[in-house]
């Protein structure tokens, strides 16, 4: 199958429980993953992708069939002795992330595929090396990648802390378009605090979007730095929302090569994504229309 992009990135077996004032909401084993909130965006668009992961043997049946049906999206899967499963401990302003299980490694399955216009790699937890970097580099036009897999470590209770690698992050992503980061990651890779500052303290080589969750992201561009506002929305779960902003971002910048739009684009389909509390696709919507009402709030850093 010939395809516009490669999402390449762990399936996720996810544990959640939402703490609000008034109830504590548990739910078991719903899906997730960069490679699952990636898919949610292909109905809705011309552009074909394809999502390539490992799961393990306890992954739901109802889950692949999920997958199956998804319009212009083929979801290619090696099998694995585990499924990468997380908890997830949601409260309003933060939120806690345990690592449970961890499926196997990426980088032999991958190499299996061939490559097309765009490539997003966004591992979870270590699932892929600088080898599917490579190869990534090798067989696209365009490449982003969403650092959060490669910054995370673990604490003795398995809870999910932050590496500070800046050395080893900026030879895996010097040959990317764009390179994603929440706040907290870009706060922990530059030391910084201020957003000019840590748009200054992140890699030049190549666009930096720093998300700032409800506040929207800072971008660069051309050693300029920008702030776009994201659109108002009652946001039920936020969990996946960067891999539908990154798919979103990549999949307009094959089609259009325009940094701006593509970014507005990525953050239009996000907003969407915060109001639904379960993985499914995306409305139909004019995310065009949206993305450039967005664009009206571009504000210049200096």
């Amino acid at each position: 199958m010939n395809v516009d992009l490669n999402i390449i990135s762990h399936a996720v077996l996810d544990d959640k429980i939402f703490f609000t004032k008034d109830e504590k909401k548990e739910v078991k084993s719903q899906l997730g993953g960069p490679v699952s909130f990636a898919s949610t965006i292909f109905p809705v668009l011309s552009t074909k992708g394809r999502c390539i992961t490992t799961v393990g043997r306890d992954f739901p049946k109802e889950y692949l069939e999920y997958f199956s049906q998804i319009k212009n999206c083929h979801f290619e899967f090696d099998y694995s002795k585990k499924t990468t499963r997380f908890l997830h401990q949601i409260y309003e302003n933060f939120r806690f992330l345990y690592l449970l299980e961890q499926a196997s490694n990426l980088d032999e399955h991958i190499t299996k595929f061939p490559g097309a216009k765009g490539c997003l790699i966004s591992p979870v937890y270590h699932e892929v090396t600088s080898k599917t970097v490579e190869w990534a580099c090798e067989e696209h036009d365009y490449i982003g990648i969403d650092v959060q897999g490669f910054m995370r470590g673990l604490d003795t209770n398995n809870k999910i802390i932050l590496l500070y690698n800046p050395q080893i992050l900026a030879e895996l992503t010097k040959n990317a378009n764009f390179v994603k980061y929440s706040l907290n990651e870009a706060q922990h890779y530059t030391q910084k605090k201020s957003y000019i500052e840590i748009l200054e303290g992140l890699p030049s080589q190549n666009t930096q979007v720093v998300t700032l969750g409800r506040e929207g992201l800072l971008f660069s561009k051309n050693d300029r730095y920008y702030k776009l506002s994201a659109p108002s929305r009652i946001e039920r779960d936020p969990t996946g929302a960067g891999d539908v902003l990154v798919s979103g971002i990549l999949s307009k910048l094959v089609e259009t090569d325009d940094l701006e739009i593509s970014i507005a684009f990525g953050m239009a389909l996000a907003a969407e994504k915060v109001q639904i509390d379960r993985l499914q696709p995306l409305a139909s919507n004019d995310y065009m229309k949206i993305a450039e009402t967005i664009l009206e709030s571009l504000e210049r850093l200096e």
